[in-house]
């Protein structure tokens, strides 16, 4: 196996286990949204806790998008670092078919603008760790509105 491919496979597989840390992530944000709606269904909950928790939904779904995205990614890559160690692989030449298959999907011609540009794995991988980077700071938001609007009823 050449360097390259061990080097790529590698570089998929860390990927990988980084954004399996997102289904964690996201059932602790099913967790705030199941207590927000609860909380919601309190009688006398008052307008300010009402609207943050309300408010709360909305970080919530962007948690929700992003983690699925992130499941997608985390299985793309997993993929990647179990195929590319296998004799005759080439990493290049996969990511190149996977955006072409990828432009097709959406019926994109290749060049064509909004069809997906070539990037090398080490930007894949970086792109995908925004995602978990993003989904955290959803669930980070998600979480203070639950928290300010439990504060702001308790107190």
């Amino acid at each position: 196996m050449a360097p390259d491919c061990r080097q790529a496979a590698a570089t998929a597989a860390l990927a990988a286990a980084s954004l399996g840390h997102a289904r964690s992530l996201d059932r602790l944000s099913q967790g705030l949204l199941l207590l927000a709606l609860a909380a919601l269904l309190v009688p006398g909950l008052g307008a300010t806790a009402g609207g943050l928790l309300l408010a709360s939904l909305i970080p919530a779904g962007v948690q929700a998008y992003h983690a699925f995205r992130c499941g997608l990614d985390a299985r793309l890559f997993d993929h990647w670092a179990r195929h590319w160690p296998t004799a005759g692989s080439q990493p290049d030449a996969d990511l190149h078919a996977f955006d072409q298959a990828l432009a097709a999907c959406f019926g994109m011609r290749p060049g064509a603008a909004g069809a997906p540009t070539p990037r090398p794995l080490g930007d894949r991988a970086r792109g995908a760790l925004r995602l978990l980077r993003r989904q955290a700071l959803a669930l980070a938001c998600q979480g203070l509105l639950v928290l300010a609007a439990l504060v702001t009823h308790i107190v």
